[in-house]
């Protein structure tokens, strides 16, 4: 019994490896892209400008940015890779309460980076929500 439990066991992990390639494989045809989060808290962090061209070497096309770094945004410049920036979440609060802190922060971190041959930022749904309410 321990045989067929662990031979199942294998069976169903093969199969949930199978179907995430058959998704990756099925988002990158159709144009999807294929996208990586890139988050900051770590001791040893690589160059931004080596991390983006790792991506790119490795297919992906898109970012997800959960602070909007000044030395990862100058290393975006001019990647065409599509960029999300999160807000993070010790800002939410005063965002939703000064209108004016919100405009700062996206003429600072996507203003500032919006422009032909730019970083390619697309708002994130929070950002979004700030800007047309």
């Amino acid at each position: 019994m321990g045989r067929a439990r662990l031979r199942g066991n294998h069976l169903s992990s093969a199969l949930a490896v199978a179907v995430l390639v058959a998704a990756v494989l099925t988002m990158a045809a159709s144009g999807n892209g294929v996208g990586v989060n890139w988050g900051t808290m770590a001791t040893h962090q690589l160059p931004a400008e080596k991390v983006v061209a790792m991506m790119k070497e490795n297919g992906f096309d898109k970012v997800k940015l959960f602070e909007a770094e000044e030395r990862i945004l100058k290393a975006l410049v001019g990647s065409e890779m599509e960029v999300m920036l999160a807000v993070p979440n010790y800002m939410l609060k005063q965002m939703s309460e000064d209108p004016g802190f919100a405009a700062s922060w996206v003429d600072a971190n996507v203003t500032a980076y919006s422009y032909t041959g730019g970083v390619n930022i697309k708002l994130s749904k929070i950002i979004h929500k700030f800007l047309y309410q």
